[in-house]
Protein backbone atom coordinates (compact mmCIF):
# COMPACT_ATOMS: atom_id res chain seq x y z
CA UNK A 1 0.00 0.00 0.00
CA UNK A 2 1.15 3.25 -0.91
CA UNK A 3 -0.16 6.67 1.24
CA UNK A 4 -0.69 9.55 -0.55
CA UNK A 5 -0.42 12.72 1.71
CA UNK A 6 -3.18 15.73 0.63
CA UNK A 7 -5.98 15.42 -1.50
CA UNK A 8 -5.31 17.97 -3.72
CA UNK A 9 -4.69 18.20 -7.62
CA UNK A 10 -1.36 16.38 -7.45
CA UNK A 11 -2.67 14.05 -4.99
CA UNK A 12 -5.97 12.74 -7.14
CA UNK A 13 -3.84 12.39 -9.86
CA UNK A 14 -0.46 10.63 -8.08
CA UNK A 15 -3.49 8.25 -6.50
CA UNK A 16 -5.87 7.91 -9.78
CA UNK A 17 -2.55 7.07 -11.51
CA UNK A 18 -1.09 4.29 -9.33
CA UNK A 19 -4.69 2.49 -8.65
CA UNK A 20 -2.82 -0.90 -8.93
CA UNK A 21 -0.68 -0.02 -5.98
CA UNK A 22 -3.56 0.08 -3.59
CA UNK A 23 -3.00 3.91 -2.66
CA UNK A 24 -4.62 5.55 0.10
CA UNK A 25 -4.91 9.31 0.76
CA UNK A 26 -4.44 11.08 3.81
CA UNK A 27 -6.25 15.00 3.95
CA UNK A 28 -5.58 17.70 6.10
CA UNK A 29 -8.77 19.26 5.56
CA UNK A 30 -12.50 17.91 6.70
CA UNK A 31 -13.35 17.64 3.06
CA UNK A 32 -12.29 17.96 -0.43
CA UNK A 33 -9.98 20.87 -0.99
CA UNK A 34 -10.57 22.76 -4.07
CA UNK A 35 -7.71 25.06 -4.56
CA UNK A 36 -7.80 25.27 -8.52
CA UNK A 37 -10.48 27.51 -9.81
CA UNK A 38 -8.91 28.32 -12.86
CA UNK A 39 -9.61 25.92 -16.13
CA UNK A 40 -7.51 23.22 -16.65
CA UNK A 41 -5.83 22.82 -20.02
CA UNK A 42 -3.16 20.48 -21.08
CA UNK A 43 -1.72 20.72 -24.32
CA UNK A 44 -1.96 16.91 -24.88
CA UNK A 45 -4.67 14.38 -24.26
CA UNK A 46 -2.23 12.07 -21.94
CA UNK A 47 -3.82 13.06 -18.85
CA UNK A 48 -7.15 12.43 -19.95
CA UNK A 49 -6.15 9.19 -21.32
CA UNK A 50 -4.51 7.91 -18.44
CA UNK A 51 -7.42 9.11 -16.07
CA UNK A 52 -9.66 7.35 -18.61
CA UNK A 53 -12.02 10.55 -18.65
CA UNK A 54 -12.30 12.68 -21.73
CA UNK A 55 -10.93 15.34 -21.97
CA UNK A 56 -12.55 17.94 -24.50
CA UNK A 57 -10.09 18.96 -27.94
CA UNK A 58 -10.65 22.67 -28.64
CA UNK A 59 -8.72 25.14 -30.62
CA UNK A 60 -7.65 27.91 -28.57
CA UNK A 61 -6.13 31.35 -29.72
CA UNK A 62 -4.01 33.25 -27.77
CA UNK A 63 -2.54 36.77 -28.43
CA UNK A 64 -0.73 39.64 -26.61
CA UNK A 65 -2.18 43.02 -26.59
CA UNK A 66 1.09 44.91 -28.07
CA UNK A 67 2.25 48.11 -26.23
CA UNK A 68 5.93 48.85 -26.85
CA UNK A 69 7.83 45.83 -28.12
CA UNK A 70 8.66 42.35 -27.50
CA UNK A 71 10.93 42.93 -24.42
CA UNK A 72 9.07 46.18 -23.30
CA UNK A 73 5.92 43.76 -23.04
CA UNK A 74 7.38 41.04 -21.66
CA UNK A 75 8.94 43.02 -18.81
CA UNK A 76 6.13 44.75 -17.85
CA UNK A 77 4.36 41.75 -17.88
CA UNK A 78 5.93 39.99 -15.33
CA UNK A 79 6.20 43.02 -13.01
CA UNK A 80 2.39 43.52 -13.52
CA UNK A 81 1.98 39.56 -12.60
CA UNK A 82 4.87 39.31 -9.70
CA UNK A 83 6.12 42.85 -9.01
CA UNK A 84 9.40 42.52 -10.06
CA UNK A 85 11.05 42.71 -13.81
CA UNK A 86 12.07 39.68 -14.95
CA UNK A 87 13.13 37.83 -18.36
CA UNK A 88 12.92 34.22 -17.08
CA UNK A 89 8.93 34.41 -17.54
CA UNK A 90 8.77 36.09 -20.52
CA UNK A 91 5.39 36.04 -23.17
CA UNK A 92 5.21 34.95 -26.79
CA UNK A 93 4.26 38.01 -29.20
CA UNK A 94 2.08 37.49 -31.83
CA UNK A 95 -0.90 35.26 -32.58
CA UNK A 96 -0.89 31.77 -31.90
CA UNK A 97 -3.75 28.89 -32.81
CA UNK A 98 -3.17 25.59 -31.07
CA UNK A 99 -5.06 22.21 -29.46
CA UNK A 100 -5.73 21.98 -26.16
CA UNK A 101 -7.17 19.89 -24.10
CA UNK A 102 -10.28 20.96 -21.52
CA UNK A 103 -10.77 18.60 -18.39
CA UNK A 104 -14.28 18.33 -16.98
CA UNK A 105 -15.52 20.59 -14.62
CA UNK A 106 -15.94 18.04 -12.09
CA UNK A 107 -12.36 16.50 -12.59
CA UNK A 108 -11.14 17.02 -8.88
CA UNK A 109 -14.69 15.09 -7.67
CA UNK A 110 -14.56 11.96 -10.10
CA UNK A 111 -10.92 11.43 -9.15
CA UNK A 112 -12.00 11.69 -5.73
CA UNK A 113 -14.78 9.05 -5.81
CA UNK A 114 -12.24 6.34 -6.99
CA UNK A 115 -9.80 6.52 -4.17
CA UNK A 116 -10.16 6.10 -0.33
CA UNK A 117 -9.54 9.26 1.37
CA UNK A 118 -9.43 9.81 5.11
CA UNK A 119 -9.82 13.31 5.81
CA UNK A 120 -9.24 15.82 8.96
CA UNK A 121 -6.05 13.72 9.13
CA UNK A 122 -3.25 15.83 10.79
CA UNK A 123 0.03 13.63 9.18
CA UNK A 124 3.66 13.96 10.50
CA UNK A 125 6.79 12.49 9.12
CA UNK A 126 7.31 9.12 10.29
CA UNK A 127 10.58 9.09 12.80
CA UNK A 128 11.68 5.90 11.67
CA UNK A 129 12.28 4.21 8.33
CA UNK A 130 9.04 2.37 7.02
CA UNK A 131 8.64 0.07 3.96
CA UNK A 132 5.48 1.50 3.09
CA UNK A 133 6.29 3.96 0.56
CA UNK A 134 4.47 7.67 1.07
CA UNK A 135 4.28 10.33 -1.29
CA UNK A 136 3.86 13.78 -0.32
CA UNK A 137 1.95 16.66 -1.99
CA UNK A 138 2.21 19.16 0.63
CA UNK A 139 3.73 22.27 -0.24
CA UNK A 140 7.31 23.23 0.15
CA UNK A 141 7.35 25.51 2.98
CA UNK A 142 4.35 23.14 5.19
CA UNK A 143 7.26 20.28 4.43
CA UNK A 144 10.22 22.29 5.31
CA UNK A 145 8.42 23.15 8.62
CA UNK A 146 7.36 19.74 9.49
CA UNK A 147 10.44 18.32 8.94
CA UNK A 148 12.23 21.47 10.82
CA UNK A 149 14.42 22.54 8.35
CA UNK A 150 16.93 24.84 9.13
CA UNK A 151 17.46 26.91 5.87
CA UNK A 152 13.81 28.08 4.93
CA UNK A 153 13.63 30.49 2.27
CA UNK A 154 11.00 33.19 2.15
CA UNK A 155 8.10 31.79 0.16
CA UNK A 156 7.16 35.12 -1.34
CA UNK A 157 3.39 35.13 -3.53
CA UNK A 158 1.03 37.86 -4.67
CA UNK A 159 -2.49 38.02 -4.24
CA UNK A 160 -4.57 39.35 -7.05
CA UNK A 161 -8.58 38.42 -8.00
CA UNK A 162 -10.24 37.50 -10.86
CA UNK A 163 -13.94 38.88 -12.57
CA UNK A 164 -15.68 35.41 -13.60
CA UNK A 165 -18.90 35.80 -15.76
CA UNK A 166 -21.00 33.70 -18.25
CA UNK A 167 -20.99 34.94 -21.90
CA UNK A 168 -24.02 34.41 -23.73
CA UNK A 169 -24.62 32.76 -26.59
CA UNK A 170 -20.68 31.56 -26.78
CA UNK A 171 -18.38 28.16 -27.31
CA UNK A 172 -15.14 30.28 -27.72
CA UNK A 173 -11.31 29.43 -26.19
CA UNK A 174 -9.05 32.48 -26.25
CA UNK A 175 -6.34 34.19 -24.14
CA UNK A 176 -5.06 37.37 -24.02
CA UNK A 177 -2.29 38.46 -22.66
CA UNK A 178 -2.06 42.20 -21.02
CA UNK A 179 1.02 43.93 -20.89
CA UNK A 180 0.07 47.61 -21.16
CA UNK A 181 0.44 48.85 -17.01
CA UNK A 182 -2.65 51.16 -17.65
CA UNK A 183 -4.64 48.44 -17.24
CA UNK A 184 -5.17 46.76 -13.90
CA UNK A 185 -5.79 43.22 -15.47
CA UNK A 186 -3.14 41.10 -17.12
CA UNK A 187 -4.87 38.36 -18.81
CA UNK A 188 -8.69 37.80 -20.55
CA UNK A 189 -9.78 34.50 -20.85
CA UNK A 190 -12.63 32.68 -22.03
CA UNK A 191 -13.44 28.77 -21.81
CA UNK A 192 -16.36 27.89 -23.59
CA UNK A 193 -19.31 31.02 -22.19
CA UNK A 194 -17.01 31.51 -19.08
CA UNK A 195 -15.21 34.87 -19.03
CA UNK A 196 -12.36 35.29 -16.81
CA UNK A 197 -10.52 38.18 -16.03
CA UNK A 198 -7.82 37.95 -14.07
CA UNK A 199 -6.38 41.05 -11.88
CA UNK A 200 -2.80 40.70 -10.01
CA UNK A 201 -3.95 42.96 -7.25
CA UNK A 202 -7.21 43.72 -5.25
CA UNK A 203 -8.25 47.26 -6.43
CA UNK A 204 -10.54 45.77 -9.05
CA UNK A 205 -13.40 44.89 -5.91
CA UNK A 206 -13.63 49.22 -5.88
CA UNK A 207 -14.59 49.20 -9.53
CA UNK A 208 -15.55 46.06 -10.75
CA UNK A 209 -18.23 47.16 -13.38
CA UNK A 210 -16.07 49.84 -15.09
CA UNK A 211 -12.81 47.30 -15.60
CA UNK A 212 -15.50 44.52 -17.06
CA UNK A 213 -16.13 46.48 -18.99
CA UNK A 214 -12.69 47.61 -20.48
CA UNK A 215 -11.83 43.80 -20.56
CA UNK A 216 -14.81 43.47 -22.79
CA UNK A 217 -14.10 46.33 -25.15
CA UNK A 218 -10.74 44.35 -26.23
CA UNK A 219 -12.79 41.46 -27.10
CA UNK A 220 -15.34 43.22 -28.58
CA UNK A 221 -17.80 42.85 -26.35
CA UNK A 222 -20.34 44.72 -24.32
CA UNK A 223 -21.99 44.54 -20.88
CA UNK A 224 -25.51 43.25 -22.35
CA UNK A 225 -23.80 39.58 -23.68
CA UNK A 226 -22.08 39.46 -19.86
CA UNK A 227 -24.25 37.50 -16.92
CA UNK A 228 -23.54 36.25 -13.37
CA UNK A 229 -20.43 37.89 -12.65
CA UNK A 230 -18.81 37.36 -9.39
CA UNK A 231 -15.51 38.16 -8.26
CA UNK A 232 -13.04 35.53 -6.97
CA UNK A 233 -10.02 36.61 -4.62
CA UNK A 234 -6.65 34.33 -5.51
CA UNK A 235 -4.32 34.62 -2.98
CA UNK A 236 -1.84 32.75 -4.37
CA UNK A 237 -2.08 34.71 -8.14
CA UNK A 238 1.67 34.47 -8.46
CA UNK A 239 4.15 32.71 -6.32
CA UNK A 240 7.57 33.60 -6.23
CA UNK A 241 10.69 31.51 -7.55
CA UNK A 242 13.12 30.31 -4.68
CA UNK A 243 16.38 29.62 -5.08
CA UNK A 244 16.99 26.84 -7.35
CA UNK A 245 20.45 25.27 -5.59
CA UNK A 246 18.39 25.54 -2.67
CA UNK A 247 15.33 23.97 -4.01
CA UNK A 248 17.08 20.99 -5.35
CA UNK A 249 18.72 20.55 -2.03
CA UNK A 250 15.85 19.91 -0.29
CA UNK A 251 14.54 17.76 -2.20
Amino acid sequence: MITIVGAGMAGLLAANLLSHHDCEIVEAQPTLPNNHSAVLRFRTANVGTALHIPFKAVQMIKDVLPWRNSVADALSYAYKNGGVYRSDRSIRSGFISETRYIAPDDLLVRMAKRVKTTFGFNWHPPTTRSDRPIISTIPMPNLMQLLNYQQLPEFDYVEGCNIVAKIIDCDAYISLLVPDPNYSFSRISITGDKLIVEFPKHEVLLNVQKLLEDALKLLGLSKHEIIDVIVIPQQYAMIQPIDNDLRKQFI
